[in-house]
């Protein structure tokens, strides 16, 4: 059975191409590492497989912690409403390992055809088509400016040597091409006292990816989505590829001497994109996410490749959990997070618009407003979505308290 072949477990259809299972209870949407776990096990045939094979077939080349494989387990089992004490899927094998006890069978070549959604697209024909163009740009302000995800310093680093790794992440999450040389001449600092530092190696490895993808080599462009690097055909140049192969090598770097640091793997993920390399940087971003599922930067980073891949609808999920996890963590970090919520939440209602939902629309152009007031795009957003509706007379109450707060000004309406 390959890894994209639907099969039957049991009163579940497991769709790997899909990221999805069907029971009784209707459709789950599983992370695409979960699906790994879950078509290894199958592919198995019931036999124990041990932790350390798991961890090698879901992340190759990295060094994975009990709590990483645990986290993916648990989620598998949520997932199927599995009890581990009582399993009727997944079993814990003591000191061996884990086996799927459900039996499996493949669906046919008719069923397998059904569940098909269209051949593969190659990122180069992807990337060259006008119509996905479009959807990129929608997002390109929230995607690429990778969110800052200031790490604290860690226990060991010295009192100097952690603010001087503030100062760089600071200096970082400004997006500028001055700060980010800033911030890169600050990494370099911290690295020359402490060269196994993984927080300023995947600082570090940051900065230089984001020097190709924004500014190029030459500091000529003037890029804000990665897109559009992609695009320019600048990032498949030599001088190019041996840039980000530096990043690369900072990263995978920090993530083996520290491979609980959610940040370098997330690193690793935006350079693999850079590449590319999108499955590759959608394993590193699953990772960070395993690590720190709370992690919101990252699920922006994944929400990313599902555009690149044609998925708006799971482009909105992510940004969605995105803005759940942001307002949970604001209070702890809102400088980090209050130049991103409320643009994640605008692209989700424009998602959700785009996708003819208008009533999840407006619901998220108001969770944004209630955030953020005097939203001119939220304000307008909604304005447009109240017209649409016929309430013309609430559409134009909406745009007065904005220009009586001196908010700005709400765009005209076309004229029919």
């Amino acid at each position: 059975m390959s890894a994209d072949t639907p099969f039957q477990m049991g009163p579940v259809r497991v769709e790997p191409a899909m990221n999805r299972i069907t029971s009784e209870e209707g459709p789950v949407e599983l992370e695409p590492q979960v699906m790994d776990l879950l078509v290894y096990l199958a592919q198995a045939k019931g036999e124990v497989r041990s932790k350390d094979d798991i961890a090698r077939a879901l992340w190759p080349d990295a060094s994975v912690n009990d709590d990483a494989l645990s986290r993916t387990i648990w989620k598998l089992r949520q997932a199927l409403g599995d009890d581990a004490k009582s399993p009727r899927f997944v079993q814990t094998v003591s000191r061996r390992g884990y086996r799927l006890i459900m039996p499996v069978a493949p669906l046919g070549a008719a069923m397998e055809a059904q569940t098909e959604t269209g051949p593969r697209v190659s990122a180069t024909v992807l990337l060259a088509s006008a119509a996905v163009l479009v959807v990129l740009l929608v997002g390109a302000s929230v995607i690429l400016r990778q969110p800052a995800d200031i790490a604290p310093p860690m226990a060991s680093q010295t009192d100097e040597a952690g603010a001087l790794l503030s100062r760089a992440d600071g200096f970082y999450a400004q997006y500028t091409r001055a700060d980010n040389e800033a911030a890169l001449r600050l990494y370099e600092r911290i690295l020359a006292g402490d060269p196994q530092n993984a927080a300023a190696l995947a600082g570090q490895a940051n900065a230089l990816t984001q020097r190709v993808i924004r500014w190029g080599l030459e500091g000529q462009a003037n890029r804000t989505a990665l897109t559009e690097a992609l695009q320019s055909g600048e990032l498949e140049t030599p001088r190019s590829q041996a840039a980000l192969e530096r990043a690369e090598a900072l990263a995978q770097e920090a993530t083996r001497l520290d491979p609980g640091h959610a940040r370098a793997w997330r690193a690793l993920g935006l350079i693999k994109a850079a590449q590319s390399d999108f499955d590759a940087a959608r394993r590193a971003y699953d990772r960070a996410l395993v690590i720190d599922p709370e992690n919101w930067g990252a699920m922006i980073n994944l929400s990313e490749l599902e555009e690149l891949s044609g998925h708006p609808e799971r482009q909105a999920d992510l940004l969605a959990r995105s803005f759940e996890a942001m307002s949970r963590d604001y209070a702890a970090n809102p400088v980090a997070i209050r130049p991103w919520q409320s643009e994640v939440g605008l692209t989700v209602a424009r998602l959700r618009a785009e996708a003819g939902e208008p009533q999840q629309a407006e619901l998220w152009y108001r969770r944004v407003l209630a955030l953020d007031p005097l939203n001119v795009e939220a304000v307008n957003g909604l304005a447009s979505v109240l017209r649409d509706g016929g309430d013309e007379q609430g559409a134009v109450a909406l745009c007065r308290e904005l220009e009586v707060a001196g908010g700005g000004l709400c765009d005209q309406p076309a004229q029919p």
